[in-house]
C-alpha cells in the first residue's frame, strides 16, 4: 500500500513510503495521484502523451553501450571491446570495463545493510551492465509529469534500472532514478528511490514532477544488470506518458460511443478483502492490496480467453510479485504493469481524457484498470466510504452509459461487481489521478484507433 503526502504543486499528489503515512490506509496504490488544481481563468488544459518503443526500428535511434537490438527488437547485454563504463548509470557506485568479458562491471553503491536494513540497494556486491540512451523525445505540448513503464524478463542473477532527464528553460535536468525492478526476489528486492527534490523536479515513487517550469521535452536511459555474463535481461517494450496536470473542468470531452453501451466482458471477479488474506505479508492483505488484485483480474481473463493457465495468478502471489520495498506496498504503478507484462502481456501505464476512451477498449475485448480516490459522498455505491487512492477493473458499461466494473473493495469475490454513475466515476478518476490507467493485453490482440488522442 503506498501512500500519500499532499502537497501543494499544481495539485499533485507525492506520494511516499508508507512508514510516513500508514494512517491514510488508503489502499495500495498510487504512484503520482492528483488532486484538483485550483481553478483559474488561465488554467491550461490537461493533456496527455504517450510514447513507445517496442520494435527493431524503434531502439535502432537509441545509444547502446553494452546492449544489442535482437532480430525480434528486444534488447540484451551484449559484450564489446571497449565500452564507456560510468558510475553515473549505477547511482554513485564503482564502475569500469571487464575486458576478460567485455561488459561494464560495477560495484553496488552501498555495503550490505548500509542502504537499508531490510534490503540492499543493488545486490550489496559486484555485476556487470549495459546501457541504453533514448533520443531525445520533444513533446508536443508541456508537461508537468511522467511516468515510464517496460516490458522485461529478468532471469535470476539479473535486473534492471530506468533513469529520467527533462528540458526545461532550455536546459536539461541531471538524471533523476526512477525504480529498480526485478521480476522476483532470487537477487535483489525491488524498490523505488526516495528522497529525489530539488529545484528540476522530484520524484515520488514511480512518478517524476517537474520544478517550477514545465518541461518540453525528456530522455530515459535504462541499465541492464547481471550477475553473470552469460546470463541478460530481456527487455522488449518502453514506454512513457507525458502530462500537463490540470482538473476535470479542463480536461478535454471526448463523446461517448453509445454503441458500447450493454457491453460487459466476463472478467473474473475477485476481492481483496478475504479474511484469508491478512497477515500474509506485501501489505497484508485488505485495503492495500486493491493494485494487485485488479491487475491478478484482468491477467486470469485473459488466462481464460486464451486459455493459457500460466496467466492464473493468486492475488497473493501478485501481491508479492509486485511489492514495493521502499513503497511498502503494492501500488507502484509501473511494477503492476512490468508484472503482467513479465507473462508475456503487452502491458503500460497511461492517461485517458474519458470514459469514452475506455469505451473503444471495451468494444476491442479489453478490460483497463483505473486509479482515483475520493472522499465520502463522492462515488454512490461503494463498498468503502472514502478512499485516498484505490485501483478497480472497468470491464464494461451498462445500457444507458454507466460503469460496469470489478471493485476489489468489496468483501466478497460474489460482491466485486459494482455498477457506478457514469460522471461521478469519471469525475474522482480525472480528479484524483489525472485518468491514470493500466492497458494490459496481449500482444498482437487488436487495438482502437478512434479517441486515441495521444493516449496510447
Amino acid at each position: 500500500m503506498k501512500l500519500f503526502h499532499t502537497q501543494e504543486r499544481r495539485g499533485s499528489i507525492l506520494r511516499f513510503s508508507l512508514s510516513t503515512l500508514l494512517a491514510l490506509l488508503c489502499l495500495s496504490l498510487l504512484a503520482g495521484q492528483s488532486v484538483q488544481a485550483a481553478t483559474r481563468v488561465d488554467t491550461p488544459a490537461q493533456y496527455d502523451e504517450f510514447w513507445q518503443q517496442d520494435s527493431h526500428h524503434d531502439f535502432a535511434a537509441w545509444s547502446l553501450n553494452g546492449v544489442q537490438v535482437t532480430p525480434f527488437g528486444h534488447l540484451k547485454l551484449d559484450s564489446e571491446k571497449k565500452l564507456a563504463c560510468s558510475s553515473d548509470a549505477i547511482d554513485g557506485g564503482t564502475a569500469s570495463f571487464a575486458t576478460s568479458v567485455g561488459l561494464c562491471a560495477g560495484q553496488d553503491p552501498y555495503a550490505p545493510g548500509a542502504y537499508s536494513p531490510d534490503y540492499n540497494y543493488y545486490n550489496a556486491g559486484s555485476f556487470y551492465f549495459g546501457t541504453i540512451l533514448s533520443p531525445v523525445h520533444t513533446t508536443k505540448q508541456p508537461f508537468t509529469t511522467s511516468v515510464a513503464s517496460w516490458n522485461a524478463e529478468t532471469p535470476a542473477g539479473t535486473w534492471i534500472e530506468t533513469h529520467i532527464r527533462v528540458l526545461e528553460n532550455d536546459t536539461w535536468t541531471h538524471w533523476y532514478d526512477l525504480p529498480i525492478w526485478a521480476s522476483d526476489f532470487s537477487t535483489i528486492k525491488r524498490h523505488s528511490i526516495d528522497g529525489q527534490y530539488d529545484d528540476g523536479g522530484s520524484i515520488a515513487t514511480d512518478t517524476f514532477f517537474t520544478g517550477n517550469t514545465p518541461a518540453t521535452a525528456y530522455q530515459l536511459s535504462l541499465t541492464l544488470f547481471t550477475t553473470s555474463p552469460t546470463v541478460t535481461p530481456d527487455i522488449r517494450r518502453v514506454t512513457a506518458f507525458a502530462s500537463y496536470d490540470s482538473d476535470p473542468a479542463h480536461t478535454p470531452q471526448v463523446a461517448p460511443d453509445q454503441h458500447v453501451w450493454g457491453k460487459s466482458l466476463n472478467v473474473p471477479q475477485r476481492s481483496q478483502m478475504l479474511p484469508e488474506y491478512n497477515g500474509l505479508g506485501y501489505g497484508g492483505g485488505g485495503e492495500v492490496w486493491c493494485s494487485p488484485t485488479s491487475t491478478s483480474m484482468v491477467m486470469a481473463y485473459w488466462s481464460n480467453l486464451l486459455h493459457y493457465p500460466k496467466l492464473t495468478q493468486t492475488v497473493p502471489d501478485a501481491a508479492r510479485d509486485t511489492y514495493d520495498f521502499t513503497y511498502e506496498g503494492t501500488g507502484n504503478w509501473p511494477f503492476n504493469t512490468g508484472y503482467s507484462g513479465s507473462y508475456g502481456l503487452r502491458s503500460f501505464v497511461t492517461r485517458m481524457y474519458s470514459m469514452s476512451q475506455i469505451e473503444q477498449w471495451i468494444k476491442f475485448g479489453v478490460p483497463i484498470v483505473v486509479s482515483l480516490a475520493y472522499k465520502k459522498g463522492e462515488l454512490p455505491g461503494t463498498p468503502i466510504p472514502s478512499s485516498g487512492g484505490h485501483l478497480l477493473v472497468v470491464k464494461g458499461f451498462t445500457t444507458n452509459g454507466d460503469v460496469i466494473t470489478n471493485d476489489p473493495a468489496a468483501a466478497s469475490d460474489a460482491a466485486v461487481q459494482i455498477v457506478y454513475p457514469r460522471q461521478a466515476f469519471q469525475n474522482v478518476w480525472l480528479k484524483y489521478s489525472n485518468g491514470t490507467t493500466y492497458v494490459i493485453y496481449p500482444e498482437l490482440w487488436p487495438t482502437p484507433q478512434k479517441d486515441r488522442l495521444s493516449s496510447w
